[in-house]
């Protein structure tokens, strides 16, 4: 199992920061625009929660590619506890959600939270901590280490994209 923590300052409220968790626009632009995935779905989202499919492109060693394929996704199922400020999340595979299939273990597990406090006038630090684990003979660690590298990537370049959304003219 691999594990990873990034963390950044940035300029806004932890409030403010919260909302683009359940800003529709955000999260597409987010998305499809600055992170270039596949695919966005909203399917769910509430006060406290939200729930994303989310159709990634990524940057994979060919064994990997190969057993993963070009079609690969996922949802991502997050509720708030806005009393910690911690977002917690969890992949879900598309093949686990329909009722009608057989209950299996997933080769690839992945989990995490975002904590998110004031730092000073106007600003938050945001911490994330995610774990994903591959049950796959020979290529677990290669899985582990590919994604964590992807999701390290994607968590810098969101934080590049929150502090530009932040700025935008009428913000």
């Amino acid at each position: 199992m691999k594990t990873s923590t990034t963390s950044a300052v940035l300029p806004c409220t932890p409030d403010s920061l919260w909302a683009s968790f359940f800003d529709a626009s955000y999260l597409r632009t987010l998305y499809l625009d600055e992170l270039q995935y596949r695919a966005l779905a909203v399917l769910e989202i509430s006060d406290t929660s939200r729930t994303l499919r989310i159709v990634p492109k990524m940057k994979l060693p060919a064994p990997v590619a190969k057993l993963i394929g070009e079609s690969f996704a996922y949802e991502e199922h997050g509720t708030l506890d806005r009393l910690k400020s911690e977002w917690t999340w969890r992949m879900v595979q598309p093949a686990n959600l329909d009722p009608r299939s057989k209950p299996r273990k997933d080769a690839v597990t992945m989990y995490g939270t975002v904590c998110i406090e004031a730092a000073g006038e106007g600003h938050c630090r945001r911490t994330d901590c995610f774990s994903v684990e591959a049950k796959i003979f020979g290529l677990g660690g290669l899985i582990e280490s590919s994604i964590e590298k992807e999701l390290q990537s994607a968590r810098a370049k969101e934080y590049a994209f929150v502090r530009r959304w932040i700025e935008r003219p009428g913000i």
